[in-house]
């Protein structure tokens, strides 16, 4: 009986509890913090945030392509980039964030408003922002999906083809036309824009000034078309000033938030910046030339944190080396020993604050690229004067680093003054500057690399013989091996055309060998 009566008062608190739920069922299962539809401006800023924002964002860079391009090396981690050692966790990291972050808001925001003319100003900033990180993910990869990613809830497409490098270079243009012709002032305005707060003008230039950066790289495959959109973008006005650069502000904070840079989360991990040494390609670079900014990138400090960069005079790393190999003192000249631990140079403490901005590109930039294009002949300025203004607009730029001192206006000059662009030589000098200017953005400095062979990089010291290249620098990033599983006819369509395995030996389409 005590059963039953115990049975009988669960069963009726059971009824009483679900009768109770179902009355107000939609307001309590109902998440408050989430709308129904989200606001284009949080789609473009999320998808803008991603492109640096967290750690595993910065490990590619840290690990793969600074040290590739021979700025950095030192870490254990860097053998990656600095001795040619596979790392697919690295690897993988732009390919899983830009298409699993970037690209699937960018698509999403576009398809859903693209049919609202007072939402237009953002599907063309989209637009923009869509050929920007799909030329990160091409010129590491290759063939890529393009046309048909992100398009799995629209379109019912979960296996995506892979498009041609070849083909998708002439959309980027198609792109950037109809987008910056697609702004207009009379609809809304581009509302939690981190990328220009909304400036419809900032935005074109963004699209011309890429339009140049995308138009040079085809500099060796194509050089007739690099000519006209090189051309077409001078014309049409690229960045001017800092104001215009394309750069992503960050705050101060920690993995896993994604507010923080990710280069500065992935160099503080484990104090990871306590090992990443200048390499003696850059720094040999930087003395030869006299260059004011190596006490910007630089530092040597001994155990107990004080300055000894006087002593040690910026003592780099050989590209491949390990922060322990070659083990042994160094004696300064004045005759003091610096031990093993603190005698390399390191990467400067304003690169490695959380909230350091992201450059994704610049006005420096832009100006070497158009001093290129003049000393081709594709425009008619001169050289020499947008060479100069690249070096001078790369130094100042420098002091967008939190707690960077400014390179000194006199030294500034002389080093201008120092250094007129000669005719002869000119394609390497410019591009020699670039690289400097470009740090730390490996992306854009491993892609130029490739493109002009500007660093010539000089051979990595391998100790232990743990290359898996025998020395030779890649020149792709590794697809996913998910693809092979999840996407397996196109991924196969793919390493198809480079001699059928995936090979980061393989240079891509407009890396004309």
């Amino acid at each position: 009986m005590r059963r039953n009566r115990y049975t009988l008062f669960l069963f009726i608190a059971t009824a009483l509890l679900f009768s109770s739920c179902t009355k107000n069922f939609d307001s309590i299962n109902t998440d408050p913090t989430k709308g129904s539809s989200i606001a284009p401006g949080q789609q473009l800023a999320s998808a803008a945030y991603y492109l640096n924002g967290g750690r595993e964002m910065g490990y590619p860079n840290l690990y793969l392509l600074l040290p590739r391009v021979q700025y950095l090396n030192g870490s254990w981690g860097m053998r990656s980039g600095s001795k040619y050692i596979r790392d697919d966790f690295y690897d993988e990291r732009i390919w899983e964030i830009f298409y699993g972050k970037s690209v699937k808001q960018l698509v999403d925001m576009i398809e859903r408003i693209k049919g609202d003319s007072a939402l237009v100003n953002y599907v063309a900033a989209g637009r923009i922002l869509k050929v920007y990180i799909f030329s990160v993910l091409t010129d590491n990869y290759g063939d890529i999906p393009y046309k048909q990613a992100g398009m799995a809830y629209y379109d019912k497409v979960y296996t995506p083809v892979y498009d041609k490098q070849e083909d998708i270079y002439p959309d980027f243009f198609k792109e950037l036309d109809e987008a910056t012709a697609q702004f207009n002032n009379s609809s809304d305005p581009i509302s939690n824009d981190i990328v220009y707060d909304g400036d419809i003008n900032k935005w074109k230039k963004l699209a011309n000034s890429l339009r140049l950066r995308l138009g040079m790289r085809l500099s060796k495959r194509d050089p007739a078309t690099a000519a006209i959109q090189v051309k077409k973008a001078f014309d049409a006005g690229v960045m001017a000033s800092a104001d215009d650069n394309f750069k992503i502000i960050h705050e101060a904070y920690n993995f896993p938030d994604l507010r923080g840079n990710g280069l500065s989360q992935a160099l503080q991990e484990e104090q990871t910046y306590n090992y990443t040494i200048g390499c003696s390609t850059f720094v040999d670079y930087l003395k030869a030339e006299n260059d004011p900014r190596i006490a910007s990138f630089f530092v040597n400090k001994d155990a107990n944190g004080a300055d000894i960069t006087a002593k040690t005079n910026y003592l780099s790393i050989t590209p491949g080396l390990y922060w322990w190999d070659n083990w042994s003192d160094y004696v300064a000249p004045d005759g003091s020993s610096i031990p093993q631990g603190n005698k390399y140079t390191l990467i400067a403490s304003p690169f490695y604050a959380l909230q350091a901005p992201f450059l994704h590109m610049g006005y420096a930039e832009t100006e070497l690229l158009l001093a290129e294009a003049a000393a081709r002949g594709w425009i008619s300025d001169n050289a020499n004067d947008h060479y100069q203004l690249g070096i001078r607009a790369a130094m100042k730029q420098l002091e967008i680093y939190p707690g960077m001192v400014p390179v000194n206006s006199a030294a500034v000059d002389a080093f201008v003054t120092a250094h007129p662009l000669d005719p002869a030589t000119a394609i390497e000098q410019i591009n020699m500057q670039k690289w400097v200017a470009l740090f730390p953005n490996g992306y854009e400095a491993f892609a130029n690399q490739r493109r002009t062979g500007y660093p010539v990089l000089a051979p990595i010291e391998d100790v232990g013989g743990e290359s898996e290249t025998g020395g030779k620098p890649f020149l792709r990033l590794f697809y996913p091996s998910t693809e092979a599983y999840n996407n397996t006819n196109n991924y196969n369509d793919a390493i198809g055309r480079i001699g059928g395995k995936n090979d980061w030996m393989q240079p891509v389409w407009w890396d004309k060998q």
